[in-house]
């Protein structure tokens, strides 16, 4: 029976799953932790090495104790990293992830230079700090020393190819997520690098995922003699594999996810795929298959801000205190941008505010108001993917979301959709099993999501937030413009 190794490379932690192709772990390794040095002029960082050492640990847990073969490693990797690397590919800068946002500056530079619109055509991406034009160009201005020494830019997953497997390239999935790429003819767009003074010749090539030019180096065949034999496949998007593992992979089945950040997504095929609205992004799985959504930068990183700042206790009383809470009864109106803000507008320097607070306001209304902010700007989402497709079936992913009884239904109630929330929780290193596993050419048998639950909207409670997302959006004009 083949066996493929899923490696979930997430923003909070590394896990690694063994899988049979029924698609039961074999062997679940240990949820493996690193942090994120963050400065209060938006910089956000990690060591190359001490992320690199986390997913060589749960790895060692996933593989402990099996001695056979395993057949192929899959690999889910979150979005948007960047880092460059010397000519011997030594880490030259730290690892950035999407949360870095002290590019903003150069965000309005760009803006006020090319057309943004005539950008998002080609590369699926707005200029945002979440992208690597911004922050390429923020290097060569802010950080001239580094940049010049830097040989090649590329992300964290290709970074950690280059070391264990020789492969020089950047995945299609990943490359189709720096802001840099232009989707149609598959090359780093040339505007956009003399934009940031980047010669494309510091960009990696970029391959697809029946690419097979990865060999193990020494130190790997040692340290995992499991894998000696398997085929890597190169690195796709966590958010793709994560569609995938919930089954969202037909046109109107939108995995909604919830872990650090947040995301609604699409999957279609690149013969279906549809032009995408100026609110939405467009990445790539594959060459087949393209992601259609939009992402926030806050989900459950506002979730833990306000338990910590407020000294909220986690549990079940909390929960009990906010389901008994009616909607919007607060009074509050929250923007809960804590760590910027994506789609539908791309405020590159977008903060958090907090509307309507009087003394009897209390710590938990003000996380409950918070949980419906976040909800509104996935309405705002869901009302950019309209146009283009009927949402059917919603799918909740995420351990933030998943975790909670009470968020699940009022993303129900303000969406005006049903949320399934499945029994399987590991749903990105399912996916990427399975895109493994195709790789292979062994398909896993299908079989339909089991659902745990199925949260029904409340026909008035939508009507109470539709009025209460509307007050949001009018904070949101009023502080930032329209």
């Amino acid at each position: 029976m083949p066996r493929v190794l899923a490696i979930d490379i997430g923003t909070s932690s590394i896990r690694a799953t063994l899988y049979g192709r029924g698609l039961h772990p074999i062997r679940q390794g240990a949820h493996v932790p690193y942090r994120w040095r963050a400065g209060r002029d938006g910089s956000v960082e990690a060591t190359a090495g001490a992320i690199e050492r986390a997913v060589a640990r749960a790895i060692d847990a996933a593989l402990d104790g099996q001695s056979g073969p395993v057949d192929a490693v899959g690999i889910a990797a979150f979005w948007h990293s960047l880092m460059g690397v010397d000519a011997h590919g030594r880490a030259m800068t730290a690892v950035l992830p999407w949360t870095d946002t002290r590019s903003a500056r150069e965000v309005d530079a760009l803006r006020g230079r090319l057309d943004e619109r005539a950008i998002h055509a080609r590369t699926g991406c707005r200029l945002h700090s979440t992208y690597w034009p911004p922050r390429l160009r923020w290097f060569r201005d802010r950080d001239a020393k580094t940049f010049r020494r830097v040989r090649a830019w590329l992300s964290l997953p290709a970074y950690l190819e280059r070391r264990w497997l020789g492969r020089h390239a950047e995945s299609l999935s990943q490359a189709s997520a720096t802001g840099l790429f232009v989707h149609d003819t598959g090359e780093w767009d040339a505007e956009l690098c003399e934009a940031c003074g980047v010669d494309p010749d510091r960009l990696s090539r970029v391959v697809d995922l029946d690419d097979a030019g990865a060999e193990p180096s020494a130190a790997i065949a040692r340290r995992w003699p499991q894998l000696r034999g398997a085929r890597w496949v190169p690195p796709t998007g966590d958010g793709a594999a994560n569609d995938v593992g919930a089954g969202c992979t037909s046109e109107g089945r939108t995995a909604l996810m919830i872990g650090t950040s947040g995301a609604l997504r699409q999957l279609w095929t690149t013969a279906a795929s549809p032009n995408v609205p100026f609110g939405l992004w467009r990445y790539w799985l594959d060459g087949r298959r393209v992601v259609v959504g939009g992402a926030l930068s806050n989900g459950g990183n506002l979730v833990d801000w306000m338990r910590r700042t407020l000294a909220l206790d986690p549990g079940s009383r909390l929960e009990t205190a906010l389901a008994r809470m009616p909607p919007d009864a607060h009074n509050l109106t929250v923007l809960p941008f804590f760590a910027g803000e994506r789609s539908p507008d791309y405020l590159p320097d977008a903060r958090a505010a907090i509307s309507g607070l009087r003394l009897a306001t209390t710590a938990a209304e003000i996380l409950r108001a918070g949980l419906e902010a976040v909800a509104f700007r996935f309405l705002a989402v869901l009302e950019q993917l309209a146009p283009i497709t009927a949402v059917t079936r919603i799918v909740a992913t995420g351990t933030a979301l998943t975790a909670s009884r009470v968020w699940p239904q009022i993303m129900a109630d303000v969406l005006g959709r049903p949320i399934g929330l499945p029994r399987e929780a590991e749903l990105t290193s399912r996916g990427a099993a399975i895109i493994a596993f195709e790789q292979l050419g062994v398909s896993p048998p299908a079989q339909e999501l089991s659902l745990l639950r199925t949260f029904h909207p409340d026909p008035e409670s939508h009507a109470v937030y539709r009025a209460a997302a509307g007050r949001q959006l009018q904070l949101l004009r009023a502080l930032y413009g329209s």
